[in-house]
């Protein structure tokens, strides 16, 4: 039943947001308002704004793969079970033939063969990901340091995927984690996400000066909200750099336009 709300709420459709709520896990019912906004249509039909999408996609997996009989039954559906497994793509120094290495994980186990470095690098984009010898250089013009396999670690963040619970331990053997995501709303929200989770340790990657890449703000928003909630992040997380970009141009930057770029000015991390 859950996933079926959920479902509703994706395609803008009213639901009882009463009964939703009953399907709630605990940790999600205490953080509704972090995740939704309701406004009341009728007897029994609410209309249901998402406010948090990292934090809805996570409630999605959640839907979808429940941990145990259980969790399945309580969501209304016992026949669906979780595999409570995931995988992490992983380029470090070791990796062979431009290959990169899948970590597994699981509860209560990890897979790697390597030894991390102090840094990691999440790289929200599939193509910069796998591209990553002509995006790190455009990463270290933003830094203001050198950003390369030597000292980093660089894993596929894979949107929302990066968020997991699953990926807790992964992330704790790295002393400073970079992200490299999208210059826009639902990438300033899984950055708040992680930081909130892993602590000051993770750093979103945004130059102070973003003059030398106000060309490529060309991305809008598609609901008024989100270029609101992005001013608002980059204030929260003193990205003030990033927030001037986003109040000049009033547009977003996908990462993928950064393969694209040669600037050779250099900029530093918040």
């Amino acid at each position: 039943m859950l996933k079926k709300y959920l479902q509703q709420i994706r395609q803008g459709k009213a639901v009882h947001y009463g009964r939703m709520l009953e399907f709630l896990p605990p940790d999600f019912v205490r953080r509704k308002s972090e995740l939704f906004k309701v406004r009341q249509l009728g007897s029994g039909r609410w209309q249901v704004h998402i406010l948090s999408e990292p934090l809805f996609a996570e409630l999605e997996r959640y839907a979808i793969h429940p941990s145990s009989r259980r969790e399945a039954a309580l969501l209304g559906d016992s026949h669906q079970l979780g595999t409570g497994v995931l995988f992490q793509l992983v380029y470090h120094q070791q990796c062979q033939n431009q290959q990169p290495e899948a970590v597994v994980l699981t509860s209560t186990q990890q897979w790697q063969s390597y030894q991390p470095k102090n840094n990691l690098l999440l790289i929200e984009n599939e193509h910069c990901f796998f591209r990553y010898p002509e995006f790190l250089p455009v990463l270290s013009q933003m830094l203001a340091l050198p950003v390369d396999v030597s000292e980093f670690d660089l894993a596929y963040a894979a949107g929302s995927k990066a968020s997991s619970a699953l990926l807790t331990r992964f992330y704790q053997q790295y002393q400073r984690i970079f992200c490299a995501f999208d210059f826009d709303a639902a990438g300033l929200e899984l950055y708040d996400l992680l930081r909130q989770r892993q602590g000051e340790k993770v750093r979103f990657v945004a130059p102070a000066d973003c003059s030398p890449w106000l060309d490529l703000f060309v991305h809008k928003a598609k609901q008024p909200t989100a270029m609101v909630k992005a001013l608002a992040l980059c204030e929260k997380h003193q990205l003030f750099g990033l927030q001037q970009a986003l109040q000049q141009k009033d547009c977003f930057l996908e990462q993928e336009a950064l393969l694209q770029t040669k600037h050779r000015d250099r900029a530093v991390v918040d």
